[in-house]
């Protein structure tokens, strides 16, 4: 186990809270990939598991694939490596006086690699030996970049999951580790999962410093892997001089999620009312309002029995719901969104408030 000390990312004690996936959430070079890829190699040489290594497109594969071994092979110097399409190989080696000539073989193969866009391919191909998934950058930086997430990539990432895995099977307990920059809250996963990010500055470490969020009912935690011997050796190069006070600082020094701020992030008041509710992306919302405060919450609480119900999309039209194509015909909501542009709306998390960013700007062009 790596010493506690390490400015790097440590996967081990991680490993002892006993999940099935690991969404790991870390400031850049905070040695979240280096970490795992020596875990994955480990655990080949030692017990002879494999990995997959997963990444979003065919062409983010063929990128970082060939650089795969590039950085974690000095740590294994009795060792050689080699990349050949989608297969990782990995063999002692035999002699260093004599340049090898030796064929690679079926019993070398260490890892393989997968992308969610042609995973469903591959479903009827056994991977029997496979116990570790990297899905690396599974965040994208939308605002800072090209890159899109796929449709439905949740769902594909559990088909490939399903596909490598095997549940219900004797295939052998398969544990996923998703990697990411901290970007934005509002992503597939966060969403479709119910997500948190633990804050550093709010919550407590566990007994490792690490600082960890549970699903309730799910075997899934979040780290905020920020460490805080990289923070302070990273405040003393050039580039932080560079980019201090800039919201860069807090992304890349301090783990902030760049792409999020708290503005207008507020719990409701316990005076609030039942205003109404809306669906969105097949999960209900409730917006509440205060007269004593003058405000207005969105908040995941709803009471179930308020009859006044939005749908926002087709998809999440049902029974007793009122589709929203006209918001001038829509009273309450029509309200909601005065009182945003008034700024009299608060949200009770930074996810609901990108949530209700994405329908205001859906609702606002209706």
């Amino acid at each position: 186990m790596a010493n506690n000390t390490s400015k790097y990312w440590d996967i081990y004690r991680t490993l002892t809270h006993n999940a099935l996936f690991y969404f790991i959430c870390g400031n850049r070079t905070g040695g979240k990939s280096f970490g795992c890829k020596e875990y994955a190699i480990k655990n080949f040489i030692t017990k002879g598991e494999q990995f997959a290594y997963v990444r979003r497109t065919k062409d983010d594969l063929k990128d970082s694939a060939k650089e795969f071994f590039k950085d974690i092979s000095t740590k294994f110097p009795n060792y050689e490596f080699k990349v050949d399409g989608n297969k990782f190989y990995c063999r002692l080696i035999e002699d260093t006086e004599k340049p090898k000539v030796k064929p690679w073989t079926e019993d070398d193969i260490c890892g393989y690699g997968f992308n969610l866009t042609t995973a469903s391919n591959r479903k009827s191909i056994p991977y029997p030996n496979i116990t570790f998934i990297i899905y690396d950058e599974f965040l994208i930086d939308i605002e800072g970049g090209n890159q899109r997430y796929i449709k439905n990539e949740p769902r594909c990432l559990f088909n490939l999951y399903e596909t490598i895995a095997r549940p219900g099977t004797d295939h052998p307990r398969v544990i996923l580790f998703a990697l990411a920059n901290s970007t934005s809250v509002n992503n597939p996963y966060f969403v479709k999962l119910d997500l948190k990010c633990p804050d550093p500055e709010t919550d407590k470490p566990d007994k490792n410093g690490k600082y960890i969020w549970h699903h309730p009912t799910r075997p899934i935690i979040v780290e905020n892997a920020v460490k805080q011997e990289m923070v302070e050796a990273k405040q003393q190069t050039e580039f932080y001089q560079l980019i201090k006070g800039t919201d860069y600082d807090d992304f890349s020094i301090k783990n902030k999620f760049i792409n999020d701020d708290d503005t207008f992030v507020e719990k409701r008041v316990s005076t609030a009312m039942p205003y109404f509710r809306f669906i969105y992306k097949g999960k209900q919302y409730g917006v509440w309002v205060s007269m004593i405060e003058g405000l207005m919450w969105v908040s995941e609480q709803y009471d179930p029995k308020y009859p006044i119900v939005y749908s926002l999309t087709m998809k999440d039209h049902q029974p007793n719901t009122l589709f929203l194509k006209n918001k001038n015909q829509a009273k309450h909501f029509n309200t909601f969104i005065q009182a945003y542009k008034d700024g009299l709306v608060r949200f009770e998390s930074i996810l609901i408030k990108s949530i209700c960013y994405e329908i205001l700007k859906l609702t606002m062009s209706v």
